[in-house]
């Protein structure tokens, strides 16, 4: 989404759970056969997402107990934070490509 504050435009992505969880089949999954797909689409859109301020389910994604505190000191917005939002997306899916190859080769 988009919002403004004091004349300045930001986007912002409100980041859900793009996490393997332990469990997750992503290999000859019956009940869900094209879930791999549905996440390599995933970090496409993600990947595709212009993001200034990043935000997330939790607030470990994008470092809120770091940040929050730091808005009292005012001066920069440190929810601004693009790189943050890059290098998580970088390594989710480093994550699931480790796990997607494990289980490949599990499966053979």
């Amino acid at each position: 989404m988009e919002v403004t504050e004091h004349d300045k435009k930001y986007n912002v992505v409100i980041l859900g759970s793009p996490n393997v969880n332990p469990g997750y089949k992503l290999v000859d999954n019956t009940a869900y056969p094209q879930i791999a797909e549905d996440y390599e689409r995933m970090w496409r859109v993600l990947k595709s997402l212009p993001c200034d301020i990043f935000l997330g389910a939790h607030g470990n994604y994008f470092g809120l107990e770091e940040k929050y505190p730091l808005m009292k000191e005012g001066g920069a917005i440190p929810f601004v934070d693009p790189n943050g939002y890059k290098n998580y997306i970088t390594q989710k899916e480093r994550d699931f490509r480790t796990e997607l190859a494990r289980q490949k080769l599990a499966a053979k």
